[in-house]
């Protein structure tokens, strides 16, 4: 699992740098759903082949003590944009989907990792400064599912999040 998994983040960061412009940065992502509020911070990249562009990134997830299950556990995510402007150089509306899977630990329960999968669909303003550093903040609406059935967490870890989001970097 663990080859498959850096054999695609390998290819698909070779498939962006291949691409001009490319962007790399942070991103933090802080979801809330019903009982339920989650901080996701990781490394993201960006690839702009036309209007559209194309992101990977690594992520690793904290949970926050106001919830009831608290975890902890990394993932990757990959996503697609639509710039909704006609400035190629950035600081355009856009809309997106991305699709993001975790590895989840129950802190206090298991040690066995938890596959989650949340389909993100999101829309933000893509923010470019002095022609090579970015900005892009939004808010997306996604829905967690548990792959395999986990009766070592609540029920709250599973269904509807409101997804604030802001990524930053350098553009190459």
């Amino acid at each position: 699992m663990r080859r498959l998994f850096l054999l695609l983040v390998v290819f698909t960061s070779l498939t962006a740098l291949a691409q001009k412009p490319f962007e790399l940065g942070a991103e933090y992502h802080y979801m809330v759903g019903k009982g339920f509020k989650d901080h996701i911070g990781g490394v993201r990249g960006e690839s702009f082949p036309g209007k559209g562009s194309f992101s990977v990134g690594l992520t690793y997830q904290f949970s926050s003590s106001a919830s009831y299950s608290t975890s902890k556990g990394f993932g990757i995510y990959a996503g697609y944009r639509y710039s909704l402007g006609n400035n190629t150089n950035g600081n355009n509306p856009f809309i997106g989907a991305k699709l993001m899977w975790h590895l989840l630990s129950w802190e206090g329960k298991s040690s066995l990792f938890s596959p989650m999968f949340t389909p993100i669909a999101e829309a933000g303003y893509h923010l470019v400064f002095a022609k090579h550093i970015f900005a892009a903040p939004t808010i997306g609406y996604g829905y967690t599912l548990r792959i395999i059935p986990d009766y070592n967490s609540l029920d709250e870890d599973a269904g509807g999040r409101l997804v604030p989001s802001l990524a930053a970097g350098y553009r190459f």
